[in-house]
């Protein structure tokens, strides 16, 4: 007997013409690299957050210092964390939220399935928002909910409102992509006079007030957390607005559009790079202008969310990297999926048809490299790890060092390692045992590892039951120290972040 694995190609074929094939496929890859995966700082840092806070009104305070970040991903590890006591447990959480991202695609999204394959696969959904466990998949996914709930607008839409609530919940930018969505429902039923009679025929009487009501308090709540504390520190974290003109930083804001469709952000420095991509990021966003124009409240909707996140880009947050910006590229695929909802409202014209062929040709374009781009680093992860804390964690409960007074410097790098160890370390930037980081709060001042090493040796003084001390850094330490004896034991110099390769060393006092 043939079974269809023996022959790859037709095995293939037959995955991609089941009917649940490359979502069972996406779940598999998705569970083996979650599994595989080394969370960075900025994953570990929520579930510790969640771990060491002792109460829920302690948590949602320390949230507000959580560099802006709304809650919903927050409180979901914080349940989460209740149950199970190992960080995995919040990657299997996000696995799950990646893997319904990509059902509802599947399920609900009007692409052909050529290119709903290409989208799965892409640079986001595969790795981004796959393997990395932070609030940025599960906006993706009540955005996506909310324009799959979008054919019952003329029914209900307090589903719709519901989602996007929850969305702007999660983090700023999905915040920035909800809002205009919301006001293309609102605009729609404003000066649509067919919507609005089937609107008010078919939906209860209530409908519009109670979504009217959750997107308000939606909205408020995040924007409250959004919004830093009034503390001082907090406000000077956050940055101010970038409020005068400059033709550089304009080019530099334009080429995150870029770096959204294509993954690859212009050097700043080059302005023959930034001129050539951003021409190309403008006539993408050109062509699809074209291609909505018959289709005008997909079209708002595109220019709107568009707009907006051009506009925080230059004024507030350039955005550190494809997480933040890769919002453009969301926003393309949800503007073309409201279209297949509206009927064209007049006839194709010459300009637009061309428009139209040439808008399909870059589209094929963009999910190519946006697949080459996920199926990239989805492997380069197995190759290289993000962080190397497992690796580092492993050796130290290997050594049986786990139960030793730790320093760590610096504390936003050794989260990581304090959830893979379960436990906390002193940190010199607080003065205090502590795990996760908040970067707006007070009390904490950053250090140079000559004041680390001479608090180091403070403890040493004032308590002689301490003979020696481990001591970790994020990077190689001064071989003689003022005050102090610095062996070293081992480095852990394999990781992609530069910045979590881990130095452990013995720490006595010099006599």
């Amino acid at each position: 007997m043939n079974l269809p694995i023996a022959n790859p190609k037709t095995f293939l074929k037959s995955i991609y013409a089941s009917d649940w094939g490359i979502p069972i496929v996406f779940a598999c890859l998705g569970l083996v690299g979650t599994l595989n995966h080394v969370m960075w700082r900025d994953e570990m840092n929520v579930w510790l957050i969640a771990r060491d806070s002792h109460s829920w009104g302690e948590l949602l305070s320390n949230l507000h210092y959580d560099r802006g970040h709304p809650a919903l991903w927050h409180l979901l590890v914080a349940a989460t964390e209740r149950f199970f006591d190992t960080p995995v447990a919040m990657q299997i959480l996000h696995l799950v939220i990646a893997i319904g991202s990509v059902c509802v695609v599947w399920c609900y999204s009007p692409f052909p399935r050529w290119a709903k394959t290409l989208f799965i696969f892409s640079y986001l959904p595969f790795y981004e928002f796959l393997l990395l466990s932070r609030n940025y998949g599960i906006g993706m996914l009540l955005l996506f909910a909310a324009c799959a709930a979008f054919p019952a607008r003329d029914r209900r839409c307090w589903p719709i409102a519901i989602f996007l609530a929850l969305a702007a919940n999660t983090n700023t930018y999905a915040l920035l992509v909800a809002v205009p969505l919301s006001f293309t429902l609102i605009l729609e039923c404003l000066i649509d006079p067919e919507h609005r009679r089937a609107y008010f025929a078919k939906a209860k009487a209530y409908d519009w007030a109670i979504s009217l009501i959750i997107l308000a308090v939606g909205y408020y709540i995040a924007y409250s957390f959004i919004l830093p504390p009034a503390d001082a520190a907090a406000k000077n974290a956050v940055g101010g607005w970038f409020l005068h003109f400059d033709l550089r930083h304009l080019l530099r804001s334009i080429g995150r559009l870029f770096g959204g469709y294509f993954l690859i952000v212009p050097a700043h420095h080059r302005w023959i790079d930034l001129i050539v991509c951003d021409s190309i990021g403008l006539a993408v966003a050109g062509l699809t202008v074209l291609k909505l124009l018959r289709k005008p409240f997909p079209l708002f909707f595109y220019t709107t969310a568009s707009g907006l996140l051009l506009s925080f880009t230059y004024f507030k947050f350039l955005g550190r990297g494809l997480r933040h910006y890769g919002h453009f590229y969301l926003i393309l695929i949800m503007a073309l999926w409201l279209a297949s909802y509206y009927h064209p409202v007049r006839r194709l014209q010459p300009v637009e048809d061309l428009a139209q062929r040439w808008h399909q040709r870059c589209w094929v374009v963009i999910l190519c490299i946006q697949l080459l781009g996920g199926i990239g680093e989805y492997v380069a992860d197995f190759i290289q790890p993000l962080s190397a804390s497992r690796a580092a964690a492993q050796y130290i409960r290997q050594e049986n060092l786990q139960d030793e007074f730790i320093v760590a410097y610096r504390d936003a790098n050794m989260a990581p390692l304090s959830g893979y160890l379960g436990r906390q370390f002193y940190y010199a930037e607080t003065q205090a045992m502590g795990s996760y980081t908040l970067f707006f709060k007070g009390n904490r001042v950053e250090v140079e590892p000559e004041e680390m090493l001479r608090q180091t040796r403070q403890l040493l003084d004032s308590d002689p039951a301490l003979a020696k001390i481990l001591l970790i850094s994020h990077k190689e330490l001064p071989a003689e120290p003022l005050n102090l004896t610095l062996t070293p034991i081992t480095r852990f110099k394999k990781a992609q972040e530069v910045s979590e390769r881990y130095y452990l060393y013995w720490a006595e006092p010099k006599n």
